[in-house]
């Protein structure tokens, strides 16, 4: 009997010995995984897998029950595959500031409008914001963007050429002055006050037939920060109107390069732009220039912007800028860019905005 318990009091020190061990090779391994850079973090119940290739190498990590957002090449919740991009127009009109939604946006173009004051057009597809808005109306050139990411495509009217390009691209479309997914609100005049939200604009694309959900292409991006090969750019400010008798400011956007968050902080006439919800200080990680061919079409102002060619533009990141091209051939294609080698461009993981801009228009750089 006494033999027995002995064995049996070994067996228990053996196995309990066995799970201290084991429990100090876990607790150390996950110490070590800590102090690596560049960790995408995930909540700590989420389990990281690879997938094996035919030649035996392993493919990017996946993350169970996330995945890599195409817009950002960040991860998202998974709920991201039953989604389609929403795609919004954004009053930039001086009484229309600031605007809401926009620090959830994943991709954002600026580009000019009549009286050489811009306006915004926001991709949603990471997060569906609560509040978005003012909403203004559709230009050719946006509509031409838009197809890129085959959204419900936002905004109230348009240009004729605008609406009649909707149309004839058959882009999934939800206009302000036919659905009665927008509203009005009072902090703000008239038409510089029409708002919706990603919930109403996902319910009207649903009662007006549409897909609810899509295939969505973009560039290309690094695995993880990278800092690319360029010029100093830490400080950068596109004019888009020079100050004159009347207006001593004109209107300018800048961004200022934060080196230890590896982001751009973003500025409108040399104040901080921030979302009108949240009161967040807008960042982004890449900013991507094209130079277009632009001019008046009209009395009214409106313009032409050529973005159906090719031109030359400017990459930004990681506190450097590269000068590369930029080619569209259709009104669905991807606008794509290449370096000075001809190779595509890689976009380090982050938010991306686009300043469009006339030919001739450069930048400042500091």
């Amino acid at each position: 009997m006494k033999n027995r318990a002995l064995i049996g009091g070994s067996v228990l020190i053996v196995l309990i010995g066995i799970i201290v061990i084991a429990w100090a090779i876990k607790s150390n391994a996950v110490k070590v995984d800590a102090k690596q850079d560049n960790i995408i973090q995930v909540p700590s119940d989420v389990v990281e897998s690879t997938e094996a290739t035919t030649d035996g190498e392993n493919t990017s990590p996946s993350v169970e029950g996330m995945q890599l957002n195409p817009l950002t090449g960040l991860y998202v919740d998974s709920i991201i595959t039953e989604r389609r991009p929403i795609v919004v127009m954004l009053d930039n009109q001086y009484s229309a500031r600031p605007q809401a939604g926009l620090d959830q946006a994943d991709v954002i173009f600026e580009i000019l409008a009549e009286g050489l004051i811009t306006r915004y057009m926001a991709v949603f597809y990471g997060e569906y914001p609560e509040s978005i808005g003012p909403v203004r109306s559709a230009r050719p050139y946006f509509v031409e963007k838009a197809a890129e990411f085959n959204p419900f495509y936002v905004h109230v009217g348009g240009s004729m050429q605008a609406l009649s390009d909707i149309k004839k691209i058959g882009i999934a479309d939800i206009d302000g002055l036919t659905s009665g997914a927008f509203w009005r609100l009072n902090h703000k005049k008239a038409p510089h006050n029409m708002y919706t939200s990603s919930e109403a604009l996902s319910n009207e694309g649903k009662r007006l037939g549409y897909d609810l959900k899509t295939d969505v292409d973009f560039l290309d991006f690094y695995d993880t920060f990278t800092v690319i090969e360029g010029s100093n750019a830490t400080e950068i400010t596109f004019i888009y109107k020079e100050p004159v008798a009347g207006d001593a400011i004109g209107y300018y956007t800048s961004y200022k390069y934060n080196d230890e968050e590896k982001v751009y902080y973003r500025y409108t006439n040399g104040e901080p732009h921030l979302d009108e919800t949240s009161g967040v200080h807008l960042t982004c990680t890449n900013i991507l220039v094209q130079y277009a061919k632009t001019k008046v079409l009209d009395s009214e102002g409106r313009l032409d912007v050529d973005l159906i060619t090719e031109g030359e533009g400017k990459y930004y990141t990681a506190g450097k800028v590269v000068n590369v091209t930029w080619k569209k051939s259709d009104t669905d294609s991807l606008t794509q860019f290449y370096d000075e080698k001809g190779q595509e461009v890689l976009l380090n993981p982050g938010v991306t905005w686009f300043q469009i801009v006339k030919l001739n228009n450069v930048e400042t750089i500091k």
